[in-house]
């Protein structure tokens, strides 16, 4: 293993438990993720223990697989959205931690990529999720949580990307 590969991954692991930490008494960020994984324990098997809050001028909100570890990180900013949209950046970023615990093989997520409909993707999903397979898995898992029905071409896809199954 390289040892840039170690050190980014000690970043991220630093970087998670320190804002962890730093968070740990913010009554918003303590509602936010409480609420948020509220919603979700009834429809998937599995959550993260934890989620990591950055600040609100660091606006992207990730989901970092480093090694082993996978590591949720919601930006502030998610806090103050409208209740509509306030959960859509953690319901995706969940979709890529429950996803990446159980990814295809890079090869086959290829094979299956290589030949979808980009259009009707982007139509029927979102912008977002035409990027490449996993942001369409993503995606696609946000909409499911909130409620929204895909017609079989979606919901195959997401199946043959071993898209997280909900309840």
């Amino acid at each position: 293993m390289k040892i840039s590969a170690k050190l980014c991954a000690l970043k991220y692991k630093i970087s998670y438990n320190a804002l962890i930490l730093l968070n740990r008494n913010n009554p918003r960020t303590k509602a936010y993720k409480e609420e948020g994984l509220r919603f979700l324990q009834d429809r998937v098997e599995l959550l993260p223990k934890d989620i990591a809050f950055k600040p609100k001028f660091t606006p992207k909100s990730t989901c970092v697989k480093a090694f082993d570890k996978f590591y949720i990180f919601i930006s502030k900013i998610n806090l103050s959205k409208p209740k509509a949209e306030r959960y859509d950046s953690l319901f995706h970023e969940i979709g890529h931690w429950l996803h990446f615990q159980q990814l295809p093989a890079s090869k086959e997520r290829n094979r299956i990529w290589g030949s979808v409909n980009l259009k009707k993707i982007g139509e029927d999903v979102s912008k977002r999720a035409v990027y490449n397979e996993k942001e369409f898995v993503a995606e696609v898992f946000k909409y499911l949580v909130k409620g929204k029905k895909f017609d079989s071409y979606i919901m195959n896809l997401y199946r043959s990307l071993n898209g997280p199954a909900l309840k």
